[in-house]
């Protein structure tokens, strides 16, 4: 009772004193938090992130233009440790992180999805390789009531995608010519719904990012995940990867 009132206290006065962090102590949680993606941290729900894994995975996201529907089997993302940020600052006020940062490759592949999206269907193989996803923007950490944990609010991100490799079967049919052609369609339609449509695709990978991410931080309590971003807290997060 007694350390968590001091660290409250801490957090009082960097909250008064300081209004963002210096990059150079959020970088160093990062590349700790990179070689711990390898690992996972199940003491605090997080499963392996490098790659991350999934034995099965449905999906049902609705923006104000399109919905995607369906489900992977055997579903592998790899290249999530591989990011570079531009920019990362926490607001000590506010409690927001704001970022820019991008992930040269994320490749997703799963031995059988069954998809609908837009007009288009697909039972079969997926594989798609997104290159130099670029993702800016902010969001705020707050407590939560019910769960005395924390929660993701005013999730306000953009993102740009460099190009991708579309190598996913079964689409419209087994024909693999139809295939190939909607593939090399898929490459190009990725780029412009992306980078064109920001308002679509940011309400997209909000229901896909942060209800899985918030999933996690209710199991950290507000000043806990404070503290984390301060360096107040040693031995919540490990200072070198824990398999």
């Amino acid at each position: 009772m007694r350390s968590s009132f001091l660290i409250l206290c801490a957090l009082l006065f960097w909250s008064l004193g300081s209004g963002t962090l210096f990059d150079d102590d959020l970088r160093e949680l990062t590349e700790i938090l990179r070689l711990q993606m390898r690992c996972g941290y199940p003491d605090r729900g997080i499963p392996v992130l490098a790659p991350a894994q999934m034995a099965f995975k449905s999906i049902d996201i609705s923006t104000d233009s399109f919905r995607c529907q369906g489900n992977f089997t055997d579903l592998s993302i790899v290249g999530l440790d591989g990011f570079e940020f531009h920019t990362l600052q926490w607001s000590n006020i506010r409690h927001t992180i704001k970022f820019d940062m991008t992930f040269p490759r994320i490749q997703l592949k799963s031995s059988n999805y069954k998809l609908n999206f837009l007009s288009l269907w697909g039972d079969g193989v997926f594989d798609l390789e997104l290159i130099n996803l670029r993702a800016k923007g902010s969001f705020i950490i707050r407590p939560s009531a019910l769960t005395h944990g924390t929660h993701i609010k005013s999730w306000k991100v953009d993102w740009q995608l460099g190009k991708s490799s579309s190598k996913i079967t079964g689409i419209l049919g087994k024909n693999a010519l139809v295939s190939k052609i909607f593939n090399q369609i898929i490459d190009e339609f990725l780029e412009l719904l992306i980078n064109d449509n920001p308002n679509e695709i940011s309400q997209f990978m909000e229901q896909l990012i942060v209800p899985p991410m918030n999933s996690v931080l209710q199991n950290l309590a507000w000043y806990e995940i404070t503290a984390i971003i301060l360096g107040l807290v040693k031995g919540v997060l490990p200072v070198e990867p824990i398999c």
